[in-house]
């Protein structure tokens, strides 16, 4: 098993001062270290030696990061993969997290310990990993001597079976009821278990019909008599190794759930046909008890979504109508959404998708979210005017970066503010999926997309808002990539934000609340499901006159 003293590292930057430094500062480093200035070259020391984490920057001359990662992922996909840039790549940045290109980013410049803690995670990974794949594989040895084993067993047990002695001794003791049955299907012996079981005694019942155990056998999907029938002259005996449920019949009337299942012995060079029936009883109680579990789990789930997560869209607001979708995966997401209404014309409106599923990621969501409001009620009670975007924005960061950096995690966000006073709006866009402008005006979509990165990625970001004109009929929609990375069953092809614009320029005339019911049926359609993979979250803002009549 490897050590880390084993592991190899190739470090790939166009630039010798970067490769020098890093070389300097890695130097008391235990790893095995090599350098390369290209992708090239990079790739040319990948086929002599052994390389177990690649580090590269992404902007490289000739063949750059990304392309060296996917070449690498091709011909070597067990090799841990971490990229280097500066937040001005941040849409491919984002790609290839989301599709599992890269596991890390460390943006420049480089911090040297924040470094050598990411190369320290990406070698605990990989020896986890490769601990997992040589166990697996001892199982798969251990597995193979159980069978075997088995087949061995089997061996010794029809030895054993030449013996009617043997046989009885054998099975009384076993805790499944055996039956040994003549010709005519009655049972002429059972043991002790079988007696427990059924309430019959052995001596009181002799010549019992084993149909005479079985609620309604003629109700059944198998022919109770013909699997309970003896072998052929061949010797082949039909259903042999094959389960059915059936319901036993106590003596009192009662019903148990059982799997019987057939087999054969010789017995003084007689073929006889035996049962054996298993009480699974608890197994279904078992059961009943995990789906019960699943159902308590997956309303709590949903209760903490609503309660922590989910928050109504405003009902009323001057000038325009806002309607909302929120459908769960069925697991615990992270996607967020918050309005903070100021008066009717001026509205801020929070939706975020925090990584992965699962707990963590709905606390995250809930607390992400938390801290906005609580920093916009501080700012508007210190002010009495409306919050500052960028400052709110930049508080927030300040206070769960560090918490956000060590739990390994980020939130994509979006944070937008509606003036329809001024009729315009303003928003950060921090990694999100593009917020879509309709303009009624031409017909046309335009996305609008911001350059910062999520947050929690790194620790020093500077905000900046951007601002639009809105008019009457204007929509605008902001949506999770739940909706965008729906699958066509069978195949790689997403949803997409192209398909979401044509969808809405397509019906753009009806209100909010039916084109949200639009696209509902579309993603429903595309992916051949109602159920998605990941939460789907989507808002549709209509500017104009909310006293006009619906369509």
């Amino acid at each position: 098993m490897k050590q880390r003293s084993d592991i190899t590292i190739l470090f790939v930057d166009d630039e010798s001062d970067i490769l020098s430094s890093i070389r300097r500062f890695l130097r008391r480093e235990t790893f095995n270290k090599h350098f390369a200035d290209s992708g090239k070259n990079a790739l040319e020391l990948m086929t002599k030696e052994s390389v177990d984490v690649v580090v590269t920057d992404l902007r490289m001359p000739g063949m750059n990061g990304l392309e060296l990662i996917k070449t690498i992922k091709k011909h070597h996909p067990d090799t841990i993969r971490i990229m280097l840039s500066g937040s001005q790549d941040i849409d491919q940045i984002i790609d290839s997290i989301n599709t599992g290109e890269v596991f890390r980013f460390i943006p420049k410049p480089v911090d040297p310990s924040s470094f050598k803690a990411i190369l320290n995670d990406a070698i605990d990974y990989y020896l986890i990993k490769k601990e997992r794949e040589e166990l697996f594989h001892e199982l798969s040895v251990k597995n193979q001597e159980l069978i075997d084993a088995n087949e061995a067993l089997q061996l010794v047990t029809r030895e054993l079976q030449r013996s009617e002695q043997q046989y009885r001794s054998m099975n009384d003791a076993a805790h499944d009821a055996v039956f040994l049955l003549d010709k005519e299907q009655r049972i002429i012996y059972r043991n002790s278990a079988a007696e427990i079981m059924f309430g019959f005694k052995r001596d009181e019942y002799r010549k019992q019909h084993f149909l005479d155990l079985v609620m309604n056998p003629e109700s059944l999907d198998i022919n109770l008599e013909q699997f309970c029938s003896l072998p052929s002259e061949s010797g082949n005996i039909n259903g042999q190794n094959v389960i059915h449920q059936v319901e036993g019949k106590r003596k009192n009337g009662s019903s148990l759930p059982l799997e019987i299942s057939k087999g054969c012995v010789h017995i003084d060079t007689l073929p006889h046909t035996v049962i054996i029936a298993r009480d699974i009883s608890a197994r279904i109680e078992a059961e009943r008890s995990r789906q019960r579990y699943d159902t308590l789990q997956k309303t709590l789930e949903s209760q903490i979504e609503k309660k922590l997560l989910q928050n109504p869209a405003p009902v009323t607001i001057e000038g325009a109508m806002v309607s909302r979708l929120m459908l769960s995966s069925g697991h615990l997401d992270g996607d967020f959404t918050d309005f903070v209404i100021y008066d009717k014309q001026h509205v801020d409106i929070l939706i975020g998708d925090v990584m992965g599923h699962g707990i963590q990621s709905a606390l995250v969501g809930a607390g992400v979210k938390n801290l906005f409001l609580k920093s916009l009620a501080q700012a508007k009670s210190r002010g009495g005017q409306l919050p500052d975007i960028e400052a709110t924005l930049t508080t927030v960061h300040a206070q769960c970066i560090h918490e956000l950096i060590e739990l390994g995690t980020y939130t994509t966000l979006l944070f937008l503010r509606l003036d329809l006073a001024n009729k315009e709006f303003s928003i950060i866009d921090c990694g999100h999926t593009p917020t879509i402008h309709f303009h009624s005006k031409t017909g046309t979509c335009t996305l609008l997309k911001g350059t910062n990165l999520p947050i929690g990625m790194i620790e020093k970001q500077h905000y900046e808002t951007v601002s639009f004109p809105v008019e009457e009929n204007d929509l605008l929609v902001l949506y999770s990539d739940g909706i965008t990375e729906s699958r066509s069953p069978g195949s790689d092809i997403l949803f997409g934000t192209e398909r979401l614009a044509a969808l809405i320029e397509s019906h753009c005339l009806l209100s909010p609340k039916k084109l949200i019911e639009k696209i509902h049926e579309a993603i429903a359609a595309f992916s051949g499901d109602d159920k998605f993979d990941d939460d789907v979250t989507c808002i549709v803002i209509r500017i104009g006159d909310t006293r006009k009549k619906k369509m």
